[in-house]
């Protein structure tokens, strides 16, 4: 009777072992990720602004690769990213903001490495370090990036009232441009609300000091499934 428990006993155990190691690393972080970001289920987030104007913002798939859109009549933003076991990495951002009537400033940036959006797991109290190259036209820098998840909190927009996790991530360069980027994600929607400090220069350092903008915001007005 005894022989026979002990047997049973290992009968469990390596089966427990053959199943956890038949799940491949997308699959143990995917669902982790995605709760916070996404992108699987084609949501279109509508945004107020502090443009003035309703923005759009859209995640489209194209090939192994994720496509984050946020359009206005002034302004536009995409993201180029690629999700991993590892979390959300940026390898292409492209800006453009209309000034006046005839005036224009648009500018596209790639890195020497993926750069990290969002680790796999946001916890309370998670922080994260990046640093890349960065590069623009002919121009290169050094970038530096660190992150933190702050804690939840409910966040109230025309779209409703959310339970959220507040990440602020700070992004600078060698060129003098600092930015701080505050986000609360909701999970299985994605960010409902975006407040952008500029310190420094790059793009927005030149709107910032053009028109008076230190600070862009975007909080959500609708959310639609596609």
């Amino acid at each position: 009777m005894e022989r026979y428990k002990t047997n049973t006993i290992w009968t469990i155990f390596i089966s427990l072992l053959v199943l956890i190691n038949s799940i491949k690393p997308d699959e143990k972080n995917k669902s982790e990720v995605n709760n916070y970001f996404p992108v699987a289920k084609n949501l279109t987030l509508l945004y107020n602004t502090s443009f003035g104007d309703e923005s759009i913002s859209k995640f489209i798939k194209k090939d192994n690769l994720i496509i984050n859109s946020i359009e206005s009549p002034e302004f536009k933003y995409y993201q180029t990213l690629k999700i991993n076991e590892d979390g959300v990495f940026v390898t292409e951002t492209y800006q453009y903001v209309k000034i006046f009537l005839f005036i224009k400033k648009e500018s596209r940036h790639t890195y020497n490495k993926p750069l990290l959006r969002i680790p796999s797991q946001l916890i309370i109290g998670k922080e994260w370090n990046w640093e890349g190259l960065e590069y623009t036209d002919s121009d290169s820098s050094k970038v530096s990036v660190h992150g933190k998840v702050i804690g939840e909190e409910n966040v109230i927009t025309q779209a409703g009232t959310f339970k959220s996790l507040k990440v602020e991530t700070s992004i600078e360069n060698s060129n003098d441009s600092k930015n701080t980027i505050t986000e609360w994600f909701v999970e299985g929607i994605g960010p409902v609300k975006t407040i952008i400090v500029i310190k420094g220069g790059g793009l927005m350092g030149f709107v910032r000091d053009l028109l008076g903008y230190k600070e862009f915001s975007f909080e959500l007005k609708e959310l639609k499934n596609n």
